[in-house]
């Protein structure tokens, strides 16, 4: 369900105040899962599609089977690096795409390890 927020905006013409109603929508928060291993996000390091103004909650899942370490940044959208994620680990990173454009998601460290982000 969405959730709505209004904002009374008052103007003064003239010497009467007019009162205007303005209804924004929060969208809903969207879970995406991506999963670390092998080298990939999800086996096949898959473009993500987004459309501008959607509220995205990624989870980022190590799932490696041996101690291989993994990291997550999107430089784009400012969202950077964080401490390596061992073996069963996750980190939840959430954003408002508010800006369209291709965006590049990766390992922190394993450069090769990407996989592209649009906003529409």
């Amino acid at each position: 369900m969405m959730r709505l927020l209004v904002t009374l905006i008052s103007i003064v013409l003239a010497g009467v105040m007019i009162r205007i109603a303005v209804r924004h929508t929060i969208a809903p928060l969207r879970t995406v899962d991506l999963t670390m291993r092998d080298y990939t996000f999800n086996g096949t390091n898959p473009t993500l599609t987004f459309r501008k103004g959607d509220r995205v909650r990624l989870v980022i899942r190590n799932v490696e089977t041996t101690p291989i370490r993994h990291n997550f940044s999107i430089p784009g959208l400012n969202i950077p690096c964080d401490r390596e994620q061992g073996p069963g680990e996750i980190r939840h990173v959430i954003v408002t795409l508010t800006r369209p454009g291709t965006y590049e998601y990766l390992c922190c460290t394993h450069r090769g390890m990407k996989g592209m982000l649009i906003v529409k």
